[in-house]
């Protein structure tokens, strides 16, 4: 049984721990190598419950652990300025690829941002995969509709062909590609 409801502060360690094992799925958490957190962590995944928990909803498993999660900032101009200030220094020392990488997504949502003003990350565990990335979406854009928001934005890898195709099936749009990946887009 899927159930979705709003990000809660104790589902910090499981979102944090979704963040790093979906990046390759045989990743074990607490043996994840730290360059890989110090990364990951503050570019897709801190900002968001830290700054607008609000605007997070996780998939729990039977006993109320988070078992994926989609996480919205709903206004581009703001988080950006809060992720150069804040996060972006957390990944001064990374090499120049992967800073180029974060401020690189910045750029693309702050581009979009007049017309799809809010961003998002989904990540759910393997196991629970097969129609979970669907309703913490519909609950993400019912949430953002009721709010006024008109449209979100995300950015996909390119080398990730079953993503592409279900942000196409939820209404997605190819907005801009660039090396390595593409920025896709919905009106709500």
């Amino acid at each position: 049984m899927i159930n979705v409801r709003p990000y809660r502060t104790n589902d910090k360690y499981n979102v944090q721990r979704i963040c790093l094992q979906t990046v390759k799925d045989d990743l074990v958490f607490e043996g994840l190598n730290r360059i890989h957190a110090d990364y990951l962590l503050p570019v897709y995944c801190n900002y968001y419950i830290e700054h607008e928990p609000h605007n997070c909803f996780v998939c729990t498993d039977e006993y109320d652990n988070a078992v994926g999660y989609i996480i919205c900032a709903e206004n581009a101009a703001k988080w950006c300025k809060i992720f150069i200030k804040k996060y972006f220094p957390q990944i001064r020392r990374r090499k120049f690829s992967d800073r180029f990488t974060a401020l690189g997504e910045c750029f693309i949502h702050f581009i979009f941002s007049s017309q799809y003003p809010a961003h998002l990350h989904i990540n759910v565990l393997k196991d629970y995969r097969g129609g979970t990335g669907t309703v913490l979406m519909q609950q993400l854009l019912g949430h953002l509709k009721a709010k006024g928001i008109k449209g979100v934005n995300l950015c996909v890898d390119a080398n990730n062909p079953k993503a592409i195709s279900f942000y196409e099936k939820k209404g997605f749009k190819t907005l801009m590609k660039f090396p390595g990946g593409r920025a896709m887009g919905i009106k709500i």
